[in-house]
């Protein structure tokens, strides 16, 4: 073969073996979404969650001091209620889900002593059991006086919306293996100040449980504003923020939105970059304090004279907490992006340790220091972006194959480090990413 028909056929071996190498790179990258998520997400049902929100209405009240004992009233009846639906998910479950009757004494009030009983599904993570995550809702209510145990308080949608929605996720997740545990909680006592989510994550420090994530929905029901404006196109996603540099929570909060981007159409997040609504709080808050990954998702517009109110009418304007004032298709996007979120959260590889960062004139250098690689981990995303972007601006994947025991070092061109956060999250061979892990800030150096 003469040299220059052995260049050609070079070229031709190049162009025909290029679509190969193509597909390569395409394969080694890990999908924009879990299909199992996706599915699951299309499950959810409003019709379902309307009827939970009703049946817990029914029972008149469900303040923590209102009856234990009645069959049909009081916040007793509530609880035999909540606790048949998640069992009756759980023996779907061929004993990957097991439901509890969590009891906690927490003091006193008026010479009784306060019991706050949480109701908890835990689905174990059948090869990460030790990295857990808490789904949780209240389903105690209260009306204007907060001290009433025997009015009506029916608690619609403060808190029977993110009650319904715990329960439909875990209707959807019982028969679904998790690689993480999961924890699916109706909390008590939230309305007597998070009665019963304190005692919950105090018990959970004192195991020594580390909880990777944490979400409270909490009023996640209603469109419509005081002055009758609507919004339902996102949720409100709060977050504390407790370092220099992106706290858990944040970082969780990122994890919600990127999950509305991906895996719904019309239903995003609005990232809120406060721990609560001003001056009040939510089950979240004791995991924050506990220096977990917490967050809270709230519907845009809370309509005050329907929360915390007796039913009644003034001037021609309703007042109460009633289910004929929520939307539940609303209500069903909310536990769709819950359902996103959390199953990636517990089914992806863990989160890597935080990289190692350094710059260099208009690039970045980036360490990732994977640990673990089991079968299923496809790579990692490096994330970045601007100091004062609220979210994530761009990603590259870096696929596992280049790991080696020191690690894998990616340089992103034209990024300068000084104006930029970057970060580093594990993506499974289905899509599935876990929280992200931001880079430290630099120690001041001393000269």
């Amino acid at each position: 073969m003469a040299a220059s028909e052995g260049v050609m056929f070079g070229r031709m071996l190049n162009l025909l073996l290029l679509p190969a190498l193509v597909v390569m790179a395409l394969q080694d990258r890990p999908p924009k979404r879990c299909a199992k998520a996706a599915r699951l997400a299309m499950s959810v049902d409003a019709k379902r969650l309307e009827k939970t929100v009703r049946d817990i209405v029914a029972f008149g009240t469900r303040h923590t001091l209102s009856d234990t004992k009645d069959p049909k009233r009081g916040i007793g009846a509530a609880r035999d209620y909540l606790e048949a639906r998640l069992r009756k998910a759980a023996s779907r479950s061929q004993g990957r889900m097991v439901v509890t009757r969590e009891a906690h004494t927490v003091g006193s009030r008026r010479g009784r002593n306060i019991e706050v009983v949480n109701l908890v599904a835990t689905i174990k993570g059948f090869t990460d059991p030790d990295r857990v995550y808490v789904i949780g809702g209240h389903y105690d209510s209260r009306n204007i006086s907060n001290g009433d145990g025997e009015r009506d308080a029916p608690g619609a949608n403060d808190d029977g919306s993110g009650t319904a929605a715990v329960v439909e996720l875990a209707d959807l997740l019982a028969t679904v293996p998790l690689r993480a545990t999961l924890r699916l909680v109706c909390y008590d006592g939230e309305e007597l100040g998070l009665l019963g989510s304190r005692a919950d994550a105090k018990q959970l420090a004192e195991q020594g449980v580390v909880v990777d994530g944490m979400l409270t929905m909490d009023i996640v029901g209603n469109t419509e504003g005081t002055d009758g404006r609507r919004e339902r196109s996102y949720v409100r996603v709060f977050s504390y923020q407790d370092t220099a540099a992106d706290s858990p929570g944040r970082n969780l909060a990122r994890v919600a939105a990127d999950c509305a981007h991906r895996y719904l159409s019309d239903f995003r997040v609005r990232l809120i970059f406060r721990g609560d609504r001003y001056g009040r709080g939510g089950d979240h808050r004791p995991f924050a304090e506990q220096g977990w990954a917490a967050i809270r998702f709230t519907e845009p517009y809370e309509n005050y004279p329907r929360q915390h109110q007796n039913v009644t009418e003034k001037n021609g304007k309703p007042y109460g907490d009633l289910p004929d004032y929520m939307d539940f298709a609303y209500l069903a996007n909310v536990t769709r992006l819950a359902l996103c979120t959390f199953y990636e959260l517990a089914t992806a590889p863990a989160m890597p340790a935080p990289p190692r960062v350094r710059g260099r004139n208009f690039s970045t250098t980036v360490q990732i220091r994977p640990g673990d690689t089991p079968a299923y981990l496809a790579g990692w995303e490096v994330v970045w972006r601007g100091t004062t972007a609220a979210d994530w601006q761009k990603a590259r994947f870096v696929p596992k194959k280049r790991a080696t025991r020191r690690g894998v070092s990616v340089t992103v061109e034209d990024l300068l480090l000084d104006d930029a956060i970057v970060g580093v999250r594990a993506v499974s061979n289905e899509g599935a990413r876990s929280r992200i892990m931001s880079a430290r800030e630099a120690s001041i150096r001393r000269r």
